[in-house]
């Protein structure tokens, strides 16, 4: 991260408290991963350790309560923020990798490649996103691989539309003339003049898109079309809760917290890389 960068996202406290959230949820789930591989726990259960304490209450023993198997809810917990995490961030990946392709493409071409290619992305908008990931959710199977592939279908077009608008701005751009003029390829003028000067908004948009992407996958998992037992994410957590809601809250309590926490701590992250990278909104605020 760019020195600069970080001296204006220091000056957004919210934005360096979103940041410490999304970094500790993120070690402790690279942690846990790195131990599983070793046959060790952050706690003293592993996610699908049955224990004589059905449907406990939050204790000194089990801090989050335990299911209705006698599970560890925060182990669960913790178990499920690698798979919750990473669903968010490779869908913003593949985002980032389609959407990039296709709107620079279009915005670079432009003219009928343009109108025809904006055209299909018309048509992929007017598909109603929760119908096209039930789709591909029962063509492809329940599981990781078909949660990805459909949360990466449908979460692309918007990434495409920005990286082409930030294109059709740039490209008539003195500098972009420049290289044109000293006979630059077309490749070396879009990786090396245009995109590097597009990516800020693109980086932007998708600190956006991961909580889209986790907020799909809890309700994918929700109506009962993710992750397959034992594995678990918060979404399959915060269903198996909902079935005893008014018994044993604590189920749906804390997964619903942590979905909360992560997707406010993104959005909130992303508003502050927005202010950072934006010196009209900087100024404005300085005005007020």
């Amino acid at each position: 991260m760019d020195r600069s960068l970080q001296a204006r996202l220091r000056q957004i406290p919210t934005a360096m408290a979103a940041l410490s959230v999304i970094g500790f949820i993120c070690v402790v789930a690279l942690t846990s991963g790195v131990l599983e591989s070793m046959h060790l726990t952050l706690t003293p259960y592993s996610f699908d350790q049955t224990t004589d304490a059905y449907l406990a209450g939050p204790s000194m023993q089990h801090p989050m309560g335990t299911d209705e198997l006698g599970r560890d809810l925060l182990a669960r917990i913790i178990f499920g923020s690698r798979l919750s995490i990473s669903i968010g961030l490779t869908t913003a990946l593949i985002a980032f990798v389609i959407g990039t392709l296709y709107g620079a493409t279009a915005g670079y071409l432009g003219g009928k490649v343009d109108s025809w290619m904006m055209r299909g992305i018309d048509i992929a908008y007017a598909l109603p996103d929760l119908l096209v990931m039930i789709l591909i959710g029962l063509m492809v199977g329940r599981g990781t691989q078909g949660i990805l592939i459909s949360l990466g279908l449908v979460s692309w077009m918007g990434t495409a539309r920005l990286v082409r608008a930030q294109f059709l701005q740039l490209k008539n751009e003195e500098f972009v003339e420049a290289a044109r003029a000293q006979g630059q390829s077309h490749l070396n003028i879009v990786f090396k003049h245009l995109l590097p000067n597009a990516v800020g908004p693109i980086i932007v948009a998708l600190t956006f898109t991961v909580p889209s992407a986790i907020l799909s996958e809890s309700t994918l998992s929700f109506i009962g079309l993710g992750l397959s037992p034992p594995a678990c994410s918060w979404g399959t957590l915060a269903s198996d809760g909902w079935r005893s809601l008014r018994a044993h809250p604590h189920l749906i309590f804390f997964p619903s917290l942590f979905i909360f926490m992560t997707v406010l701590s993104f959005n909130f992250l992303g508003d502050g890389l927005r202010d950072a990278l934006d010196p009209r909104t900087r100024l404005s605020k300085r005005s007020l």
